[in-house]
Order: C-alpha cells, then sequence, then structure tokens
C-alpha cells in the first residue's frame, strides 16, 4: 500500500439491518466507537500514511451511518502508472449516495480520476469491499463476486468494461460466486495474502468458484477459516510480513499467526461488527503506482 483512506464514525449508528450480520436493535456507544476508530488509524500510521475523510464535513446532514465503511464506495485500480478509482453502484437505498461522497474526496483531494458506473437497474458494484486482488507470475488479479444481494454480474461486466479501458490487458479478472448471504461481501470470506496463501469460507462459495479459487491458489496455499473465526478475512494487510486483523474469539491471533506464516497484529472494531463490518471494511487502500512501461 502507499497510503490508506479512512471515514471518521462520527455518524455511525445501527439505523438499519442490511445484512445478516446486523441487528438493528443493536445500539452503538459513540464514545467507544471513536476509540476504537482512533486505535485503528494509529495502527495503520505506524505503517502508512492515513487520508481521514471528515464526516461532519463529507456528511453534514448525517445522512449516511454507514460512511465509516469507506472500502465499499471505490474500486482503486492497482497495476497502472495513474490514479483511477471507480465508484460503487450500491444494491440498498440506504447506502446510495456514499459512493459520490468518498468519490469527491478522491478526485479533489487526493487527484483520482473518477469513473462512475451507468445507473442501469440490476446494475450494482460494492467496490472493494466485494473485490480482492492477488499477485503472481508478475501480474495483478483482480477477484469479483456475486450472488449475495450485493454486487452482479452486470455490475462485474461493467466493471470490467472500465478497467480494460483504462488497464488493456494489464489485469486478469477472475468471477467468484458467493452462495452463503451471511458472508455477503467478498471481503468476509476471502482473503489473498502476499506469501501466496489465501485465507478462505469454504462454505461461502459455490463448488466452481471454490474449483477456480484451488486451480490458482493450489490446495496446499489455501487456509480454510472456521466460522467461529468470522471476520478473520476482513483483515488488512501492513505490509509483506504483518497482518492486521480484528480481535476476535480467543485463540484467533494465534491460529491466524500458524496458519498464515504471517505476524499478527490485533485491533479490537467490535464496535463496529455491531453492523456487520470490520477492519477491511473501514481502510480503502490506495495502491503504489506502476512506473510507465517504455
Amino acid at each position: 500500500m502507499d497510503s490508506v483512506v479512512l471515514a471518521s464514525p462520527e455518524n455511525y449508528k445501527v439505523s438499519y439491518s442490511l445484512n445478516p450480520l446486523t441487528n438493528k436493535k443493536s445500539i452503538v456507544d459513540p464514545k467507544k466507537a471513536m476509540e476504537q476508530f482512533q486505535r485503528l488509524k494509529a495502527r495503520l500510521e505506524n505503517h502508512v500514511p492515513v487520508h481521514i475523510i471528515d464526516a461532519k464535513i463529507a456528511d453534514p446532514e448525517g445522512k449516511y451511518p454507514d460512511l465509516v465503511f469507506v472500502s465499499n464506495s471505490a474500486l482503486i485500480l492497482r497495476g497502472i502508472p495513474s490514479k483511477v478509482a471507480i465508484l460503487a453502484r450500491y444494491a440498498n437505498p440506504e447506502r446510495q449516495g456514499e459512493e459520490e461522497r468518498v468519490g469527491a474526496y478522491l478526485k479533489y483531494m487526493l487527484g483520482y480520476k473518477i469513473i462512475s458506473l451507468p445507473k442501469t437497474e440490476g446494475l450494482y458494484f460494492e467496490g472493494q469491499g466485494d473485490t480482492r486482488y492477488s499477485y503472481n507470475e508478475g501480474k495483478h488479479h483482480l477477484w469479483m463476486c456475486y450472488g449475495a444481494g450485493r454486487t452482479t454480474k452486470a455490475g462485474i461486466e461493467a466493471v470490467t468494461k472500465a478497467i480494460q479501458n483504462e488497464q488493456k490487458n494489464t489485469l486478469t479478472i477472475h468471477t467468484l460466486h458467493i452462495i452463503d448471504k451471511k458472508t455477503y461481501h467478498l471481503d468476509l470470506c476471502f482473503m489473498p495474502l502476499i506469501n501466496g496463501r489465501v485465507l478462505l469460507h469454504t462454505s461461502s462459495f459455490s463448488v466452481a468458484s471454490r474449483k477456480e479459487i484451488e486451480n490458482h491458489f493450489g490446495k496446499d496455499k489455501i487456509i480454510n477459516v472456521p466460522m467461529k473465526y468470522m471476520y478473520a478475512c476482513n483483515s488488512v494487510q501492513l505490509n509483506e510480513k504483518t497482518l492486521l486483523i480484528p480481535k476476535l474469539a480467543d485463540g484467533c491471533r494465534q491460529w491466524m499467526h500458524e496458519k498464515t506464516g504471517m505476524r499478527i497484529e490485533e485491533v479490537n472494531v467490535e464496535q463496529f461488527h455491531l453492523a456487520g463490518g470490520s477492519v477491511s471494511c473501514m481502510v480503502l487502500p490506495l495502491w503504489k503506482l506502476d512506473p510507465v512501461k517504455l
């Protein structure tokens, strides 16, 4: 990562239930949520610069309580010599509009070219919540998913077309089918690691998708994550050796270290679990640019 974007949680609360992990009767403790956000920010600042979208400025009306889950609002393209972001097209009306606030920040504060997808019925895409990158054999791979009620096949097709217009043939795209609605975003059930291993909730995917993952990474590289460690895949790679994970059930940190072979840092974001989001949902990574190849 070159740096990351976070969105402050002043307006964060559980106002609705859009996913199976949320109980809309949950009450967020604003003080605890802000303390946990600040600890996440501090952990990240030990490794990379952190940009903050101020919710008081970006959302003064308090219309978007989920803005803090900023990763869902955009896909930052990798492997090209320019700064390009494809904005989300949210499936749920409650979140529609968040992507425009994030896009404005990326454009006017950080200098990104912004690509907006067509506003077509049935065309939905939820940013880096439904995408993951991997890298092998000198090439970036982008994994996208459909089937959980968020990103759709039409959304994947539109994103693929936009990427091809920007990147030509420098990125290999894979499409996965999620069958378990409990893991409603790809970043809840699939995480390729820099060392070639991959964290996976195997039961989240169709047989064909599991086969594609297995063929790409190899059986010996797949780490099947038990559901008692829900949110383990929702981690962030800080560098080649370090993984930042949410504080979960007892034993998860040691289990993650043994299985991944990486150094594990842990941060408590349990207030954000009340809305069905965790560490990766709250972090929008900005990638280092590839030099122009002459």
